[in-house]
């Protein structure tokens, strides 16, 4: 019991909850799209040979930026614990939740299918972070640490 105590334990780990930052649907429909901008990439391939090689460069990089953002979605992944925020889409976050000055929970009834609930969280006088979740459990504790930030207050 006394190694629980240590720095170094994962006793912090022992009250986090993780999940997927975007619905199933949301990520539907961004399938979707993709797949009409490769469609029409497709029907765009005979023009290729039209095309000077810094073109065709500048087409591949937004490929390539398109795909990233794809896989962004499919697997990202919030977290939430005691002490820390953390998520997993295009670029790794994590947040002390002793350091978050204000914090806000931008959630739209009914509409959560297509407007991904996010926590907008303000740490010092300049740093933003947006935290998505689709997760019941991840927006539980959103709203909880809203309330007992503003609460704080």
């Amino acid at each position: 019991m006394d190694d629980l105590k240590t720095p170094h334990s994962n006793a912090d780990h022992l009250n986090e909850v993780s999940g997927t930052s975007f619905s199933f649907l949301i990520k539907l429909l961004s399938s979707i799209l993709i797949a009409g901008i490769v469609y029409l990439a497709f029907q765009a391939l005979p023009q290729l040979d039209d095309m000077s090689l810094a073109s065709m460069g500048f087409v591949a990089a937004v490929a390539l930026v398109i795909g990233f953002f794809q896989v962004s979605i499919w697997f990202s992944t919030t977290h939430i614990s005691d002490t820390h925020i953390y998520q997993t889409w295009m670029f790794r976050k994590k947040v002390a939740i002793q350091d978050i000055a204000q914090c806000k929970l931008i959630y739209v009834p009914f509409f959560s299918w297509i407007i991904t609930p996010r926590l907008v969280v303000r740490v010092g006088m300049a740093n933003f972070f947006v935290f998505y979740a689709s997760n019941p459990q991840v927006l539980e504790k959103f709203l909880a640490l809203v309330y007992k930030k503003s609460t704080s207050i």
